[in-house]
């Protein structure tokens, strides 16, 4: 392999020292922060250690207990950052009153992220408190202790950078990013009192050509004043659907999400952004720490600035947003070129899917124009999130968009959107086949929603193939062929195959299989059409 990266090295690390405790199992579930992990192990010579892989922590941290009881010998669990790290807390407090040597080993982002808001950071260095001892933080290799004494349960806190998996596979849609184990040094502004428009002139008056990111907007005005904002100053604008502007007229929209955020960057028709509202989920975001040094302004309601640097400007409840009008950017032909790269890729996208009916792309187009107009739509974490954003219609049906998006978890999401769904209209959650596994139990709910009408829509893929086109690595997918008809029919929900027509009375699971098959075509189809 020659010279290990940074990531490589503190993994390998964590992993051989695991073993020198005693660790012979790993139950890994696989996720993306924790990918050099899974790396590191399944590069152990055969016979050095059993692997066995989960999708729900809680669970795995109760087989790894249960494990570690039956062997006399340390078990490990191994999980991605957020709320994936938490689900182990069940499982390491009976490990601490039974005495059972359980590991605890948690991938985190770097340390910068802390307190921040960005999309998966919590506070997971000391999560387990006085239920894991020891309990070790590591960033890089000269951190590392040379032993770890596990005769309880224990935490293994691993900060990784990104590229996550520099040395052994590159992520295809990653931008380039400085070495592992670098970060951009957080910049002097903090966070600062609400001082009206003065911040967000002094930006404006420093920048050509930003580009603006719009997340969830919560208070009723907001929406009416960024889209007056954003139609003013000309800029590109890339719109979430919790938004409520990813159907709006008038506005310069990128249609294609990341795709187009890449090619302008690409072809510098950005040289700043703004961002207004809640933390995006937009690959593009993440990116602006690790590979997009570029100048950054957050206008929210919350006190997340979502990334290591940049001004943030956190807004007060029931004040308007900071944001000045009439005041126009230059729409050279580097923007103008952009929007028409835009249309063409999205014209191309829609050919696709007429021509890939079954792919999921298509599917999640379909449900979009099927669910009735006014309709409350709950979108899962991970992938429905991402193809909702970038595959939807863009005509205006008049839904309501819920998420839950603090930490990025996909843990408990059937739960609250049972919770969030309102009487009198449809209400439909567009998951993922994992993020409904992970809360089977979540429809015990329904007892206390005989006035509603639910649909839980299940994309159905055999697995997490969000990672498909992430990592080389087919572990992480977690595929399996698992069904939901005796789901449904548990607990007394109407099980269909495909979508109902019309309205349906009482709660139901609508089950979507896309075509493995037409999705690779897809996406091979538009991954050619936007390299042209």
């Amino acid at each position: 392999m020659g010279r290990l990266t940074a990531n490589q090295a503190l993994a390998v690390a964590v992993v051989e020292r695991l073993r020198a405790s005693g660790v012979r199992t790993f139950c890994v579930c696989p996720g993306g922060r924790n990918a050099p992990l899974i790396e590191a192990l399944d590069g152990l010579p055969a016979g050095l250690a059993t692997i066995l892989s989960f999708f729900d922590e809680r669970s795995a941290g109760f087989f790894a207990l249960g494990r570690a009881r039956r062997d006399a010998r340390p078990v490990a669990v191994v999980t991605t950052s957020g709320t994936a790290a938490a689900e182990l807390l069940p499982a390491m407090v009976e490990a601490h009153y039974a005495a059972v040597p359980l590991v605890a080993v948690t991938a985190d982002r770097p340390r910068p992220y802390r307190g921040s808001g960005a999309p998966q950071a919590i506070e997971q260095a000391g999560l387990f408190g006085v239920y894991a001892a020891p309990s070790v933080d590591v960033e890089s290799l000269d951190e590392m202790p040379d032993t770890l004494i596990v005769s309880g349960p224990a935490h293994v806190n691993v900060c990784f950078a990104e590229p996550l998996l520099a040395g052994w596979a590159v992520a295809p849609e990653s931008a380039p990013a400085p070495p592992p184990g670098r970060m951009p040094p957080p910049a002097a502004d903090v966070d600062a009192p609400f001082d009206g428009s003065a911040r967000v002139e002094a930006f404006l008056a420093d920048v050509r050509a930003p580009l603006v990111i719009v997340g969830g907007l919560e208070e009723p005005g907001d929406r009416t004043q960024v889209a007056s904002f954003c139609q003013a100053i000309g800029a590109p604008v890339m719109a979430e659907a919790s938004s409520g502007l990813r159907c709006a007229g008038g506005l310069r929209l990128l249609r294609t999400g990341d795709a187009a955020a890449r090619y302008g960057f690409e072809h510098h028709a950005f040289d700043s952004v703004i961002r207004i509202g809640d933390v995006p989920s937009w690959r593009t975001w993440r990116d602006l720490d690790a590979a997009r040094p570029v100048p950054v302004l957050s206008m929210s309601r919350k006190p997340w600035r979502g990334l290591t640097r940049g001004t943030h400007v956190r807004v007060p409840a029931g004040m308007p947003l900071p944001l000045p009008a009439g005041r126009a950017v230059a729409a050279d032909r580097d923007v103008q070129a952009l929007i028409d790269w835009d249309h063409r890729v999205m014209t191309s996208t829609d050919r696709l899917i007429a021509a890939l009916p079954a792919s999921e792309p298509a599917l999640v187009r379909r449900l979009s124009e099927s669910i009735p107009p006014g309709s409350f739509v709950y979108l899962g974490n991970s992938l429905p999130i991402r193809e909702w954003n970038r595959f939807a219609t863009f005509a205006d049906r008049g839904f309501s968009i819920g998420e839950s998006r603090g930490a990025n978890g996909i843990d408990g999401q059937v739960s609250s959107f049972l919770g969030w769904a309102r009487p009198g209209i449809e209400n439909w959650a567009i998951l993922g086949d994992l993020t409904a596994l992970y809360d089977l139990s979540a429809l015990w709910a329904l007892r206390h929603l005989d006035d509603l009408r639910v649909r839980i829509v299940v994309i159905n893929n055999g697995g997490g193939r969000i990672f498909q086109r992430m990592f080389q690595n087919p572990r992480f997918q977690n595929r399996h062929a698992t069904t939901f008809g005796a789901w449904a029919e548990m607990w007394g929900a109407t099980h269909y195959e495909q979508l109902p027509p019309g309205v349906v009375g009482g709660a139901a699971v609508v089950e979507l299989v896309p075509s493995e098959a037409e999705t690779d075509a897809f996406w091979t189809g538009l991954d050619a059409e936007a390299r042209r």
